[in-house]
């Protein structure tokens, strides 16, 4: 008779005698030792990544904002206490036993407003690192209503998706940053000319399903509208949305009511111009609605949260405090080359002087940095005898003037 054929690994291949153990199944399936190792790490790593962090509380959640992020005090005391109120829904699943029966608790998504530059984008960004879980930046100002060009709201779940890497587990607790969110409002609103016309309400429109929980059917890869594929069928209720815009032009609206109350005659002198931090700090739901935001998204974005302006001693403390600071980072560039880059302090006070000329807050600060820093860029690389390259505030204000210590000179 033929003898039988050597038994093999069917994952790896390798024979019985290449094999401390070769474990056989009904089927005349075997699997080496080797392998059940390999799998055991996989799954064990796979765990790893999907386990959730433990849950900070709001104080904790806070103080690790304030390494990242200066300034901002009211909304990241805001943010904390939500996004714990949020994720404590996690640890009980949903639902308390309160006095004998199941209560049910609704999750309350954010509105975040403030100028650009205040830190809007990094507050959610940095919660997300914090807590572990996939978040993805939406763009509103490319999401349209169903049958435009562009973008179906769906896509915004297409991104958590890729961001969770297939992991719905994942995608039910993740984080979607509606970017941009005011975009949306509709032009019958007050003061919005230059925003959307209805299709921006028919956006608003669309977003309901996501904010409120729903069941939303996803195409499968970055299609939208109707496709014949397969789709994704994705849980919106745990998703925590986070809609966030500068809402320009909302103050007129904010003073417009504030004075109100101002009358005639000596009454008049009371009314007055707000600034920006007053403004934000004075939004009600009633100015969102007048604004261009329909009542039942407003009504699905139950906290309001407000970023404001920020002021020259807070720039300078940006870009030197935060664990990944702009002047940090510049210094580390410059350390490849075996240059020592200082940054006198008047230097750093008028950086944030010049940035606070500009519309765009903190990201303004890069803008100015990288026009001061462009001769050296281009310069330093190819001339090995820098060792020090030293920004005043004369090199602020003429670019190529910093103070350069040469290794010749120390030589000497």
């Amino acid at each position: 008779m033929p003898k039988d054929p050597q038994k093999v690994c069917n994952f790896c291949r390798r024979p019985r005698n290449e094999v401390k153990h070769l474990i056989g199944s009904s089927d005349g399936t075997h699997i080496c030792n080797n392998c059940v190792d390999e799998v055991s790490r996989t799954i064990a790593e796979i765990e790893r990544k999907t386990v959730a962090t433990p849950l900070k509380k709001p104080k904790e959640i806070t103080a690790l904002l304030d390494e990242i992020i200066i300034g901002q005090e009211d909304s990241k005391r805001e943010l904390a206490i939500a996004v714990y109120k949020h994720y404590l829904r996690r640890e009980v699943k949903g639902s308390v036993l309160l006095d004998g029966e199941q209560v049910e608790i609704e999750k309350s998504n954010i509105l975040l407003l403030g100028p650009s530059g205040t830190g809007k984008t990094l507050l959610a960004r940095a919660i997300a690192k914090m807590l572990n879980v996939p978040f993805y930046v939406a763009d509103c100002t490319r999401l349209t209503q169903a049958g435009y060009v562009g973008d179906d709201v769906e896509t915004v779940l297409q991104g958590l998706i890729a961001d969770a890497q297939q992991n719905f587990e994942r995608v039910q607790w993740g984080i979607i940053f509606l970017d941009e969110f005011d975009k949306l409002a509709r032009k019958s609103g007050h003061s919005v000319s230059g925003y959307r016309d209805v299709t921006g309400e028919g956006v608003q429109q669309a977003l309901l399903k996501l904010l409120e929980g729903s069941q939303v059917p996803v195409p499968r890869g970055m299609r939208t509208g109707v496709v014949a594929g397969p789709i994704d069928l994705i849980d919106t209720t745990n998703i925590l949305f986070i809609a966030a815009g500068s809402f320009a032009g909302i103050e007129e609206i904010i003073d417009r009511r504030l004075n109100k109350s101002s009358g005639v005659g000596f009454g008049r002198e009371q009314c007055r111009k707000r600034d920006k931090t007053e403004v934000y700090k004075n939004v009600t739901t009633e100015d969102l609605e007048e604004f261009g935001l329909i009542p039942e998204i407003v009504g699905r974005l139950p906290i309001l949260a407000s970023t404001y302006e920020l002021s020259e001693k807070e720039l300078v403390r940006i870009l030197v405090e935060p664990k990944n600071a702009i002047c940090k980072q510049f210094r580390a560039l410059f350390s490849l080359d075996g240059i020592d880059l200082q940054f006198d302090l008047e230097a750093l006070q008028t950086i944030a002087k010049l940035a606070q000329e500009k519309s765009t807050g903190a990201r303004a600060l890069r803008t100015v940095i990288e026009k001061v820093l462009e001769p050296y860029f281009y310069e330093t690389p190819s001339n090995l005898d820098i060792s020090t390259i030293r920004i005043t505030s004369e090199a602020v204000i003429n670019p190529g003037s910093a103070l350069i210590l040469r290794k010749t000179a120390i030589s000497a």
